[in-house]
């Protein structure tokens, strides 16, 4: 008995490890998220059948400061330096519920009715210590990677007055996200390279409707910049023969940024370049993932730039000041299509860790009007909100 009792133990002793280390092969994943929700005062809010600006506005304001989202994401230890992991996010309305990944576009976007249940992010990736990680699937371009920290208001998500530094893939879309896209990255000390190729799903050809795109960041103690370098190939239709499938054209982008951290101040800069090419009316096919624009594009240029400043005041309050230049122009003529700029002054107030109340103060003015239909060329807006991330 006693000596069936001492094999019981070894055997337990000697099997352990096994155990321990089938726990730790074991992915864990974390549920997380934002609520965002406030109100928002806007004079010239409305307009007229002439276009002329009428009354102001006051509404209910769906993420101010941040786009309300929910996510999933989870990794695996595989040992060796090497790991598994993914990450599931989608966008929703505060007001509403329903669905609202407002970055769900493609060429000349898709359909508010087509949006993606997971649009904000869908990627799956694996990683190396010493050789960096590869993620595949719906994620953040490089672009936007390379941008985002430079942006002076943290990216506020405030549509019209937020000029995307990471550029524009269209006159209608930014280009923060992409779908179908293969993404490396590497961190060699301070230094972060990016690169990236999104597929056309184009037969008999791997150029046509594709992407590619490079970056590089370098952060030190008190300053960091970045840069990076897209280019897209706009395609007639996704998935046909190679001789109906032939380019359009294509849009290429150019951006960076900077900033600087001195004591309680962080000054933040950046830019953007986007080169446009001609696309008449009617030339794409309408697909699930594109659609012909409703007017022809010009071969144009959209230039982006940003600066502005942010002052720690208290361990729990933030101040901030952006100011936004969005300038489009004919490419042949270099005529000035649209001139638009934005002024934004923020404040956050921080409750706790994951608590905030914020507030910010805006000007638009735009040479053409506002907004479509609307000619006013300046308007105020006023903010105040509440926002818990979890």
């Amino acid at each position: 008995m006693k000596k069936s009792l001492i094999s019981v133990a070894v055997m337990s002793l000697m099997a352990s490890p096994l155990v321990i280390k089938s726990v730790q092969a074991q992915s864990n994943v974390t549920i997380y998220g934002t609520v965002d929700a406030g109100m928002r005062y806007q004079n010239h809010a409305g307009k007229d059948q002439l276009g002329n600006s009428k009354d102001s506005q006051l509404s209910t304001n769906s993420g101010g400061l941040s786009a309300p989202h929910l996510g999933f994401k989870g990794e695996e230890n595989l040992g060796g330096g090497n790991k598994t992991f993914f990450k599931l996010e989608t966008g929703f309305d505060m007001n509403t519920g329903d669905n609202n990944s407002s970055s769900d576009t493609s060429v000349h976007g898709k359909k508010s009715e087509n949006k993606s249940f997971f649009g904000r992010q869908a990627h799956l990736g694996i990683s190396n210590q010493s050789l960096g990680q590869l993620t595949i699937g719906r994620q953040n371009t490089v672009s936007y990677d390379t941008i985002k920290d430079f942006d002076p208001t943290n990216n506020l998500n405030q549509k019209g007055l937020i000029h995307y530094l990471s550029g524009y893939t269209d006159l209608k879309n930014n280009h923060n996200r992409s779908d179908a896209t293969i993404k490396y990255q590497h961190q060699l000390n301070r230094v972060t390279f990016l690169a990236s190729y999104q597929s056309g799903n184009q037969v008999g050809s791997l150029k046509h409707g594709s992407s590619t795109a490079i970056g590089m960041k370098y952060r030190d103690a008190n300053w960091s910049v970045g840069g990076s370098f897209t280019e897209i190939d706009v395609a007639k239709s996704a998935g046909t023969a190679a001789k109906s499938s032939q380019s359009l054209g294509s849009t290429k982008i150019i951006n960076f940024g900077g900033e600087y951290r001195f004591n309680r101040w962080t000054f933040k800069s950046g830019m953007s370049h986007s080169k446009l090419p001609a696309i008449q009316r009617g030339s794409i096919s309408h697909t699930s993932h594109q659609s012909s624009p409703e007017r022809d594009q010009l071969a144009s240029d959209v230039f982006v730039s940003a600066w502005g400043m942010q002052y720690q005041l208290t361990p729990k309050v933030g101040l901030g000041l952006a100011h936004y230049i969005k300038l489009h122009h004919d490419h042949k003529s270099r005529h000035l299509v649209d001139k638009d700029k934005s002024l934004v002054l923020t404040s956050v107030y921080k409750l706790s860790k994951q608590t905030d109340i914020y507030g910010f103060l805006d000007q638009h003015r735009n040479s053409n009007g506002v907004a479509n239909g609307n000619r006013q060329k300046s308007q105020y807006g006023m903010t105040a909100g509440l926002r818990h991330k979890f």
